[in-house]
């Protein structure tokens, strides 16, 4: 009862201003969904305590960008194409389920902030991608995860700001901005926990 106690206190007021918790607690994960940005995104957020895992494990799967689509569900496709000083263009595909899949080119890399191992990305605008016939450009992803050691397991922090471009539903686009930022989380906290 106590660790769930800490837990709690511990993700207590981890959303940052302007930003609205739509689920407390999920999977050791606080989520909250930002104010719309310029472009009408909806900047999705999750602060997660994970005990059982240590920042050498998150580290050593961040870092493998080729390994991304085994991670995350959704993610069915990371290749890095290229490396370009400290940071690496790597191809990924993107399925959900009721659309269709979406492909991108994204500029990844890493750097420590405030004590945080960082794993960030944007979309790589002005590299040429071809995409699949049937299959849709993403319009825009910008994020990153980050974590740093905390009482034996680490802090995670997660951000998202995602266009699937084409059309989708507005259902889905909620969707994804609860359960799908919840199943990330949940994915990634799985994998790691192996």
């Amino acid at each position: 009862m106590l660790n769930l106690i800490l837990f709690v206190a511990s993700l207590a007021s981890a959303a940052p201003a302007g930003y609205r918790v739509t689920k407390p607690s999920a999977n050791g994960c606080e989520l909250s969904l930002g104010p719309a940005e310029k472009d009408g995104v909806v900047p999705m957020r999750a602060e997660c305590v994970w005990p059982e895992i240590t920042i050498e494990k998150f580290n050593k799967a961040m870092a493998n960008l080729d390994n991304h689509d085994l991670y995350w569900e959704t993610v069915v496709d990371s290749t890095v194409k290229r490396v370009d000083g400290d940071r690496s263009l790597v191809f990924q595909k993107h399925r959900s389920k009721g659309i269709n899949d979406r492909e991108i080119l994204l500029w990844m890399s890493h750097k420590v902030v405030d004590g945080y191992d960082r794993y960030s990305w944007t979309k790589a605008t002005g590299e040429a991608l071809t995409v699949t016939k049937g299959n849709v450009e993403t319009a825009r992803s910008d994020g990153y995860w980050q974590a740093k050691a905390e009482n034996g397991g680490i802090r995670v922090i997660h951000t998202l700001s995602y266009d699937p471009g084409g059309s989708v539903p507005g259902f889905l686009v909620r969707w994804f901005q609860t359960s799908g930022l919840e199943a990330n989380t949940s994915d990634l906290r799985a994998y790691l926990a192996k």
